[in-house]
């Protein structure tokens, strides 16, 4: 009986494959999403970093969960930084020297009083422009001379009685001063009020600031409406109150 067929038994080939081992792997392509450039592309190497960074340090959600949070914060930052400097800013504005919109000066921005009404009852207001800066007349006889300076808060008044009767202590040549704190008081020394000022007439009065003077035929009273300090002067006499 002829013996059954058999495969045919391999030849030496087969035996050298089989001792050099097992055959390499062929390489798995890379398939990128579309729109990526190749692994070299500066898109793709971001991808990669980002993916390394979100592992590596981010919390949940990687960089792309957490840069949202990053920008608030800045936006949040900026907008406190900007506020802080607005405010610096109008801060150092108005401490500027010459600042129009800055009080200057003591007494700056405070506002006048108003002239004593029993002061300058049945009189008429002049006005202050017409008697120059700072405001300075004369009474219609030409004796007594006055000069108003400052303003609101800091005005004052000196008054000198050139032809007089009476005298003020030591100083024959006293003149007669109300205004600020110390009130009403006879000042010796000082410059003297000259003659040329414009006349005040009878029955008229003078306000600068706190400090209103009425011109009248018996004389010349001046007062500071603040303080309420005050004087008359005249040739035979002067008050202070």
């Amino acid at each position: 009986m002829p013996a059954p067929d058999r495969a045919p038994v391999p030849t030496a080939p087969w035996t050298a494959a089989a001792q050099a081992g097992p055959r390499a792997a062929a390489p798995v392509p890379v398939v990128y999403p579309p729109g990526h450039a190749a692994s070299g592309t500066p898109a793709r190497r971001w991808d990669a970093l980002r993916d390394r960074l979100s592992a590596a340090r981010l919390p949940d959600g990687g960089l792309p969960g957490a840069v949202p949070h990053r920008a608030a914060a800045i936006a949040v930052a900026a907008t406190l930084v900007l506020a802080a400097a607005v405010v610096v800013a109008a801060y150092v504005g108005s401490e500027r020297t010459g600042d129009p919109g800055a009080p200057q000066g003591p007494g700056a921005g405070t506002a006048p009083v108003a002239a004593p009404a029993d002061l300058v009852a049945d009189t008429t207001a002049a006005d202050p422009a017409a008697f120059g800066s700072p405001a300075s007349f004369t009474s219609p006889t030409g004796n007594i001379s006055c000069r108003i300076t400052g303003g609101a808060g800091d005005g004052a008044v000196r008054c000198d009685v050139t032809a007089r009767t009476w005298s003020a202590g030591d100083c024959p040549n006293a003149a007669l001063v109300t205004g600020g704190p110390a009130g009403a008081r006879t000042e010796c020394g000082g410059a003297p009020v000259g003659s040329g000022a414009p006349v005040l007439d009878y029955g008229t009065h003078l306000t600068e600031g706190d400090v209103t003077c009425v011109s009248s035929r018996t004389g010349v009273e001046c007062r500071d409406a603040r303080t309420g300090a005050g004087f008359t002067a005249a040739r035979a006499a002067y008050r202070l109150y």
